[in-house]
Formats: C-alpha cells, sequence, structure tokens
C-alpha cells in the first residue's frame, strides 16, 4: 500500500443506532468516523434509517439501510450484503448489532471484505425469554464474528475478561486492542450557566446531582430506579437532574412521586449535544448507577470528568476502570441506594475532598480520554493489519 493509499482509505463502520440517538455505541462509531474523516480518510456510516436525524451535524457520509424487520436496536438489513461487497479497505462493525452481524459473517466468508474490525462493545444480558433468546444469539454469532475479525476492539481488558470473550483473548492476546472511549473538546471546566440555575431553582447551598442516558427500555441496566431511590437518602439541599428520553421516563416519574422527592428530581427529557456541556457544569456531582455487564464502560463518566466533576458509579467491570475510586470518585455497590447516597456525602460534605477529585478529574481526561488521541491509535491498528 502506497503513501498515498495509507493517508486515504475508504473506512465502513457499521452499527445498529447513531446520535442523536442516547447510546454509547452510536456515539463511539459517530465520533470514529468524525475523526477519521478529518484525518483525510472517506468514512462511510451504515445504519438502519429509524431514529436518525438527517439534520445532525457530520462530517461523514451517512448510509441509511432499510430494515426489513426492526425490534428495539436489532433490524434485519440484508441490502447492507451488497452495499459493503467488495468495497471498502477496511470494514469497522460495532458489536452487538443483530441482523447486520449476519450480514457481516456471510461476506467475511465469502471474502468479500478486505479487512474486518470489530469493537466489542458489551454482552448480551437480560432476563427471562428474551435473556435466553440473547444468551442463544451470542452462543451463536458471537464466536463467529471475533474468530473472522483482524482485530477486535475493547474499551477495556478488564471487563473482557469477565465476558463471553474472554477466552478468544487468552488464546490470541495479539488479536486485541484496549481502546477506552473518548470525549469531545467541548466538555471542559466552564462556569455555571445563569439560565439553568434559575431554571431549576438553584440556590448556593444546593447540592446538584446529573445523570444522562437512555431512559427506553433498551437502557434498562442504567439504574435510574436506585439513583431515584437514594433521593430519600439525602438531605433536602440535594437535587437530581436526569438528561435523557425514552418509555421509562413516566415509570421513573412516578416512582419519584411514589417516595416524595417529586419537588427535588427534575426529568429534562431530550437535550441537543451541544447544550449537555452546560448541564456536566451544572452539577456538583455525576452518577451512574448502571446495575449488570450491559455498562461496559460509561462515556457519560468521561463527559463528566472533562467537566472537572467527581464521579460516582457502580461497582462493575470496565466502568471501575474510569473511576480511579479514592482519586476522581467514588464506586459504590450495584443495586444499593443507600450506598449512592453515602458515597455522594462522602464527597459533597468535604470541601478539600471535592477540590482534590474535582483536579485530578480533569487531569486524566485531558492524559487519557480526548478522541483525537484514541482515533489516532484507532488509524495504526488500521494500517497494521492492511
Amino acid at each position: 500500500m502506497s503513501a498515498k493509499d495509507k493517508s486515504n482509505l475508504k473506512i465502513a463502520q457499521v452499527v445498529c443506532v447513531v446520535p442523536p440517538y442516547g447510546g454509547g455505541i452510536g456515539v463511539v462509531a459517530h465520533c470514529y468516523a468524525s475523526e477519521l474523516s478529518r484525518l483525510g480518510h472517506q468514512v462511510d456510516v451504515f445504519v438502519p434509517r429509524f431514529d436518525v436525524d438527517p439534520d445532525y451535524k457530520r462530517n461523514y457520509n451517512l448510509r441509511l439501510l432499510r430494515p426489513l424487520i426492526r425490534s428495539g436496536n436489532a433490524s434485519l438489513v440484508p441490502n447492507l450484503y451488497w452495499r459493503l461487497k467488495n468495497k471498502y479497505d477496511i470494514v469497522h462493525l460495532h458489536y452487538p448489532f443483530i441482523g447486520g452481524t449476519e450480514v457481516i459473517n456471510s461476506l467475511r466468508k465469502k471474502r468479500f471484505i478486505k479487512k474486518l474490525v470489530v469493537s466489542y462493545h458489551m454482552d448480551f444480558v437480560g432476563e427471562g425469554v428474551k435473556g435466553k433468546l440473547l444468551k442463544y444469539y451470542a452462543s451463536w454469532q458471537t464466536p463467529r464474528i471475533i474468530k473472522t475479525a483482524d482485530k477486535v476492539v475493547v474499551s477495556s481488558i478488564d471487563y473482557m475478561m469477565d465476558s463471553s470473550i474472554r477466552k478468544f483473548y487468552l488464546k490470541d492476546k495479539a488479536k486485541f486492542l484496549e481502546l477506552p472511549f473518548g470525549v469531545k473538546r467541548t466538555y471542559r471546566v466552564r462556569p455555571k450557566d445563569p439560565y439553568l440555575l434559575k431554571r431549576f431553582k438553584i440556590k448556593p447551598e444546593d447540592k446538584i446531582l446529573l445523570f444522562v442516558g437512555g431512559l427506553d427500555a433498551a437502557h434498562y441496566f442504567k439504574g435510574v430506579n436506585y439513583l431515584i431511590d437514594a433521593m430519600k437518602y439525602l438531605d433536602a439541599n440535594y437535587k437530581l437532574i436526569v438528561v435523557g428520553e425514552g418509555d421509562l421516563k413516566k415509570t421513573y416519574i412516578e416512582q419519584a412521586k411514589s417516595i416524595g422527592q417529586e419537588n427535588r428530581i427534575f426529568f429534562t427529557g431530550y437535550i441537543e449535544s451541544d447544550q449537555l456541556p452546560d448541564y456536566y457544569a451544572l452539577c456538583d456531582l455525576f452518577v451512574l448507577p448502571s446495575v449488570d455487564k450491559s455498562e461496559a464502560f460509561g462515556i457519560v463518566l468521561v463527559e463528566a470528568l472533562a467537566s472537572g466533576k467527581p464521579v460516582i458509579a457502580s461497582n462493575l467491570k470496565g466502568v471501575r476502570t474510569v473511576v480511579d475510586s479514592g482519586r476522581n470518585g467514588l464506586l459504590f455497590e450495584p443495586k444499593n441506594s443507600k450506598d449512592i447516597s453515602d458515597k455522594a456525602k462522602i464527597i459533597l460534605q468535604n470541601t478539600r475532598l471535592y477540590a482534590q477529585f474535582s483536579e485530578n478529574a480533569t487531569k486524566v481526561a485531558n492524559m487519557k480520554y480526548r478522541w483525537p488521541q484514541i482515533v489516532k491509535k484507532l488509524e495504526e491498528a488500521y494500517l497494521e493489519i492492511l
């Protein structure tokens, strides 16, 4: 491959969702594509046409797929076959993508994809009949896509060592690349917005907790119900802002009312990405109360750190690689509302500790979690396998 070719790769990113839909998989694919385009590569992002905002700012080519069948984030997209066949230097699949993975496996088997990179975002987790179906699907598709990939990208080795692909890593460590998720430069330390202070009637003595994430059934694992429940253990000057939209929002609102906390918990609905940094600036502490390994990393944690905010989060593998407990935040027991409130008090009632955590948060975000340096490593991996 010539020097000219190396500077202008044809790259396809294949993903089940893209922003502004609230989901980490979509955010990662979008940021990869944006930075790779900035580096001079031709990047096409293939995604089912549902929940796609055509006016969302992008510097890459968005290729919409018409699914035959759709259920949640799963979409059967056989037309992806002809749109990828022998057309790209690199095909990068963001897994899981039920309905798209099967197409990639078929193309790979017939050698119609030159090089395949797979971002393994998380294991399949679910309860009841749905959980059994997902487990069956994973036992069938996950080994195939991992074995056929030229490179597998994971957000942390910590998460992967407890995941269903652990055995593949131990067998061939050279195939795997640990690459954390990143944060945009728009997330930085900034003053609290006067309009938002007025909107939420925030007083100088108030302590503001923040959650940002999807509130739909697909994001049940975010554990928002435990965070809401934690508010009953906190004093009246503690307030919670919940940013996000979805079909579970009404349930959470009713829960807040049922425990008498509706006046201290604010549900904002969907917030545009360019406004989100102001919400991080508004808070004093960010909380990620996820309940199981469907949460493999937590991009929102990095966004909070970059904004100079201490964080508290569930002690889950992967998540705990972002929270440096005792330096930029604290970890609490999953599904434990009392522990959430206790950890919040430890940080917010100690001015000196808070200042140390805040300083460390900004430092680690700038050193480790900025998208340009992360995607540069991804580009190097692409060139290596080519």
